[in-house]
C-alpha cells in the first residue's frame, strides 16, 4: 500500500492530485458539501494509484500471431 503512494508518480498523476486539492479547499470554501465528496474521490484516485479502468479491463489485448503470413 504504501509503494503505491510513495513510487511512480508522473505528471498525471501529480494533475489529478493538484486538482482534486483545488476541489477540496473550493468545496470547503463554498459550502458545496456535495462537491467534497468528488473532490475526495478525486484526491484519493492519484494518492492510490487507481483510476476507472483499476482492474485492467480497459487494456486492448496483444495480437496473438497465428503461425501464418496473411500480407
Amino acid at each position: 500500500m504504501i509503494q503505491n503512494i510513495t513510487k511512480n508518480w508522473n505528471i498525471f498523476r501529480i494533475l489529478r492530485l493538484a486538482l482534486g486539492l483545488f476541489l477540496m479547499t473550493e468545496a470547503i470554501r463554498t459550502g458545496v458539501w456535495f462537491m467534497t465528496i468528488f473532490a475526495a474521490a478525486m484526491i484519493i484516485m492519484p494518492l492510490l494509484n487507481i483510476g476507472c479502468c483499476a482492474g485492467g479491463n480497459c487494456a486492448v489485448p496483444d495480437r496473438k500471431s497465428s503461425g501464418s503470413n496473411t500480407d
